[in-house]
């Protein structure tokens, strides 16, 4: 399926998040049922369904990047590094999320708020890093910070 999702889009393997929401512009542009060249609706269900699947092929590809925190491999991570992979990750997911979102109300539970669940899936890797961070570097000048970030991603995986 991601090949065919790459192919439908024209993205090479190392795509980027930014060539994927400048292709998926253009072609939904293209496949939109109302404004496009064809009435149809089934090829922008198609530009859709493709688009998931490559956005959660780019959330697996940073989860796995940071996930090698959490199994250190020949050479340690010093404190910073993992702060600083945990911390961007963090930032990303959040910031993702209120761009997707763009002001409309906050719903907490997830079947309700699809970007919700995209969050909660983008902060499990932050979320690692961090944990790693405190375990592994009980005296860092980063563990106050990296507290602090946990309690503010826990409120994301609250249900009301």
């Amino acid at each position: 399926m991601l090949e065919r999702a790459l192919e439908f889009l024209g993205l090479d393997p190392g795509f980027t998040e930014e060539e994927l929401k400048s292709r998926f512009y253009l072609l939904s542009k293209k496949y939109h049922p109302d404004t496009g060249e064809f009435s149809s609706d089934s090829l922008f269900k198609e530009l859709i369904e493709y688009r998931d699947v490559l956005n959660s092929y780019l959330e697996q590809k940073t989860f796995q990047k940071l996930n090698v925190i959490s199994h250190p491999s020949h050479f340690q991570k010093s404190d910073y590094d993992i702060y600083k992979l945990a911390r961007e990750a963090y930032d990303s997911a959040i910031h993702e999320y209120y761009k997707i979102t763009d002001g409309n109300p906050i719903f907490l539970k997830g079947e309700e708020n699809p970007a919700l669940r995209k969050l909660r899936n983008s902060l499990l890797s932050a979320k690692i890093g961090f944990e790693k961070l405190i375990q592994s570097f009980p005296e860092s000048i980063w563990i106050a910070d990296a507290k602090d970030t946990l309690q503010k991603i826990e409120v994301w995986f609250r249900e009301p």
